[in-house]
This record gives structure tokens, C-alpha cells and sequence, in this order.
């Protein structure tokens, strides 16, 4: 099955020769579709458009945001007469360039659009630009749909293209920033589109002298060689950690229109799942933290221009781990953070602690939507695996109920030896543990084990303390680990737990599938 038909798309596959051998990675498969249903579906489909434009570069569908952005864009480019100032912030590496190539095609098939000018932090860059551009109209699916661009050529230089295609004079120019192109008017056309990708690097971004200039270029110079007949402006960037980021100061601009993603979903998933999964991108923070460098991360993958300025921690000092490996701990506990039940609430938490030294370490991490039954599944897993005789649930509303039935399936298995028991917020609000744990933390009083300290991370540097609704049900668990040591510390002392097998002849695991929920 070919991608396009993966994605819904009818049309008649030419079947593979019998002989072709079997490839891990698909081969590209020839779809035969009738012209007009090609032009309607490449007009209302990002997925569609790419799978034509760049068949052998096209690998992932694009993700929903992708999606959502590219109706943003479609939405302001049939405007007539309009003069929209568009900022698009999408992360590094994720692909922005790829889709303003796919965008440009778009204009050129789908639009009345004739003069689109493309500025890049260079001229090279730009040029690059407009090669990828040329090579889309040049790509063989294209040229059987929409006819050959090449046949109406009047110009072809690297900088610039000017050609009749698709009943209407088109001008593609390559400009680098600070170019001269006042006043700019070709074949009495001045520029319809302006796409300023990328115009400002990293060390213009640190030099206030550097960017305003840039800026001032950009306003005064470029946008006002715009077409009086309508111009849409696209600028797109990603956040740099300097006050002189051109993206940064759009933001706060209430003449530019923005939409702004960071590589890393409020849900903890990213962005693009496919190009970049979630696990990469957390080593990709974790290298820039031990460099001592989080702040490029939080403004160049997630696209937060505060993130620089929000010391809640510092994660890049903290103390080290108080055990070496083959230590034996002092004894240990699992916390569970429940979820509500609710459709928006946060994940079910499950945390494994050990003791050394008086001090918690977060072991293992299970974070995921459970159900009750699979909650008290991981948790007896857990305690079974790690001979761990302490199960503290946080008790809130019908949280409470939960020990009931840890109470109930234990029973019922005959396990012995588990203690199950509640813990409660307290008279602090959520907010202020989660900073005061944050305080711990920084002074080694609670410690993260590598393996999950990531997942943990992730929350932190997504905690807002002035927001109620952060996702922080892994934070839960943290703050609550100094309070169980209070509470039930002769408890936590490594204990046996005894698994009755007499009534039970099959695994403890497996006797869980009869759990009544």
C-alpha cells in the first residue's frame, strides 16, 4: 500500500512485480488518479500536496498541528486586497522550511498570487529556497497535473525565475536580509507575497545593534516594497533566548497574527511524534542541560521566550545521587497519584522510591490514563518485584476508595504483608508544595534516578506557578515523599511480603485478570 492510499486517498495502485523482493522499507508505489481528482484532492490536502511535490523525501503524515497551520495559512492567502503580517514560530527541527517550500507550491498552482519574493538571513539560503521550490515544479507528478512551468520561462537565473504558467505571469525572487531591494518592481509587478524565513541567526539575535538594524531593514526596506494591490507577510522563526529576537518582539506586536508551537505538548507528547519522538527530544534537553545550556532548549525546541528567565530551578546544579551501584537501600515505598476520572485530569502517577540515607530517590515511574484496575495492577507489580511492603495513596475525594480495593484484591490473592495507607495535601496548596519541593530538590533532600529523570524534568520545566491547570501528577508524587518518610517511616523499612499460593496455582499476575473492576 502506497502512502497516499495509507492516508484515505482512492486510486488504482499498479501492482508490484511477483518476483520484487520484500524490503524492510516500503518502495514507492505508482498510483494512477484522474488529472482533476489530483488538482482537487493536492488543494485541500497538506499530505496529499507533499506526497506529489517530494514522493522520495516524503516519509511521515503531517501531525495535527501541521495540519491546523496549514488552514491558518490557506485562510489568509485567497484574501484580496489584504495586507496580513503573519508569525509562524515552529521549533528547530522540525521541518518550517519544508512547509513554506510546500506553501510557496501552493500559491504557484492554487492562487493568484505573481510576485513572491523569499528572504532568508542570505542570499545562499534564499536561492536554496527556491531551488527546492523549482525542483517541487519540476517533480514529474506535478508536470502531468499542472502542465510544464518550464515552457512559458522568460528568466532563469538562481535568484531569480520569471515564467507564464497557469495563465498568469509569475516572478520567483531570492533575497538575502539587508539586500538591496527598495522599490523593487519587475515586469510592473512588486512582490504579492514576502516570506521571511529565518532572516535572523543566533548571533544577530545576541547583538541589539545587530537586530535593530535587521528590524528596521525588514520594516522599512522590505515590506514597504510591497504590491499596493495586496501583499501577505509570512515571517517564520523559532525563539532565540536573547530580548532581541524579532519572533519574540511579533509576539507581543497586536499587528502581527501568531501562531506559535514549541516542540513539546502540553499532553508531554511532541510535537511531531514521527520526526522527532518524544524520547529524542528529552536527550536532546538533556545534553543541552549538562552543558550547562537548558535556556537554547526552551527557546529554540519549545519556543518559550521566558524560559530563559524562570530560575525556579536549577537543574543543571544539582546535587549527586546519594548511592552508588549495587548500594542497598534503607527501605522503600511506592506513591500512587490517582487521577479524577475526569476527561481533562492528569494521567494516573505511580511512583517507586528507595531510601539511602534518610533521602527518597524516585526509582521507577509508571505515568499513564489507568484504570482503577490496572492502577492496583502496577502498584502490586511493582511491590511484588521490588519485595516493597508500602503502598501510599494520595486521598482525595473518591480517591480514598482506592485502598479499599487494594485491600480487597490482596485479600483475595492472598498477599500478605502490604501496607496500604492514604496520605493528604494538607493546608498547603498545590502550587506552593510543588515550589517548595522544588526547593528540596535543589538542596538533595528528594533525588531523581536517571532513568526517569527526564519524565520528571519535563514537567518541571513546563510548570507555571501562576497557572492552576499545569500537568504536574509526576511533581505529586515528589512532594509527597518526604511527607510518607514523617508519617509512616517504620513502614518503609524493607519487610517481606508473603504470597499465599495455596488457594492461587497460577501467578500472581495472572490472578489480577479477575480484578472486579
Amino acid at each position: 500500500m502506497s502512502i497516499l492510499q495509507r492516508l484515505g486517498f482512492s486510486g488504482n495502485p499498479d501492482p508490484a512485480p511477483a518476483s520484487a523482493p520484500t524490503e524492510t522499507a516500503e518502495p514507492v508505489q505508482e498510483v494512477t488518479f484522474h488529472a482533476q481528482e489530483v488538482v482537487d484532492l493536492a488543494k485541500v490536502s497538506l499530505d496529499f500536496l507533499a506526497g506529489l511535490a517530494i514522493p522520495t523525501v516524503y516519509t511521515y503524515a503531517y501531525p495535527p498541528v501541521f495540519l491546523a497551520v496549514w488552514d491558518w495559512l490557506k485562510s489568509y492567502i485567497h484574501k484580496s486586497r489584504d495586507f496580513s503580517q503573519l508569525a509562524l514560530g515552529l521549533p528547530r527541527g522540525f521541518g518550517k522550511t519544508a512547509l513554506m517550500k510546500l506553501f510557496i507550491l501552493y500559491c504557484i498552482l492554487f492562487t493568484d498570487k505573481r510576485f513572491i519574493l523569499i528572504v532568508c538571513e542570505n542570499t545562499q539560503k534564499a536561492i536554496n529556497i527556491l531551488s527546492d521550490i523549482v525542483d517541487m515544479l519540476d517533480e514529474e507528478n506535478i508536470k502531468k497535473t499542472f502542465g510544464h512551468w518550464r515552457l512559458g520561462i522568460e528568466t532563469d537565473r538562481q535568484d531569480l525565475k520569471k515564467f507564464g504558467f497557469r495563465g498568469r505571469n509569475i516572478i520567483l525572487m531570492a533575497a538575502g536580509a539587508d539586500s538591496g531591494i527598495r522599490g523593487i518592481t519587475l515586469k510592473n509587478e512588486r512582490p504579492d507575497v514576502m516570506l521571511f524565513d529565518d532572516i535572523q541567526s543566533r548571533e544577530c539575535a545576541d547583538s541589539q545593534v545587530q537586530s535593530e538594524a535587521l528590524e528596521r531593514w525588514m520594516v522599512g526596506t522590505a515590506m514597504k516594497a510591497k504590491s499596493p494591490r495586496g501583499c501577505l507577510f509570512l515571517f517564520t522563526a523559532n525563539m532565540y533566548p536573547t530580548k532581541w529576537s524579532i519572533l519574540r518582539k511579533l509576539k507581543s506586536n497586536p499587528n502581527w497574527v501568531k501562531f506559535i508551537a514549541g516542540g513539546i505538548l502540553a499532553t508531554g507528547e511532541s510535537l511531531w511524534q514521527d520526526l522527532q519522538p518524544i524520547d529524542q527530544l528529552m536527550r536532546e534537553y538533556e545534553n543541552d542541560l549538562a552543558m550547562g545550556r537548558p535556556d537554547i532548549f526552551f527557546a529554540e525546541v519549545l519556543n518559550d521566550e521566558t524560559a530563559s528567565a524562570n530560575h525556579l530551578i536549577d537543574l543543571s546544579k544539582l546535587p549527586a545521587l546519594p548511592y552508588e551501584e549495587g548500594d542497598i537501600p534503607g527501605g522503600n515505598f511506592i506513591i500512587i497519584d490517582p487521577a479524577t476520572g475526569k476527561i481533562d485530569s492528569d494521567a494516573v502517577a505511580i511512583g517507586y522510591f528507595e531510601v539511602y540515607e534518610g533521602y527518597p530517590v524516585l526509582r521507577e515511574l509508571k505515568n499513564d490514563r489507568f484504570s482503577p484496575g490496572d492502577t492496583i495492577r502496577e502498584a502490586l507489580t511493582l511491590a511484588l518485584r521490588h519485595n516493597c511492603r508500602l503502598i501510599v495513596t494520595e486521598s482525595v475525594a473518591y480517591q480514598a476508595t482506592l485502598n479499599y480495593w487494594f485491600a480487597f484484591i490482596c485479600e483475595q490473592m492472598g498477599i500478605f504483608g502490604l501496607e496500604h495507607v492514604e496520605v493528604y495535601p494538607g493546608g498547603m496548596n498545590k502550587n506552593a508544595r510543588i515550589l517548595n519541593m522544588f526547593k528540596m530538590y535543589a538542596q538533595g533532600e528528594i533525588f531523581v534516578d536517571p532513568s526517569v529523570r527526564s519524565e520528571v524534568h519535563l514537567q518541571i520545566m513546563q510548570f507555571n506557578p501562576l497557572r492552576r491547570d499545569n500537568v504536574d501528577d509526576v511533581l505529586d508524587l515528589l512532594t509527597y515523599a518526604p511527607r510518607v518518610l514523617e508519617l509512616y517511616g517504620e513502614f518503609v523499612i524493607a519487610g517481606n511480603i508473603l504470597v499465599n499460593h495455596e488457594n492461587h496455582n497460577i501467578p500472581v499476575l495472572t490472578a489480577m485478570d479477575n480484578c472486579p473492576f
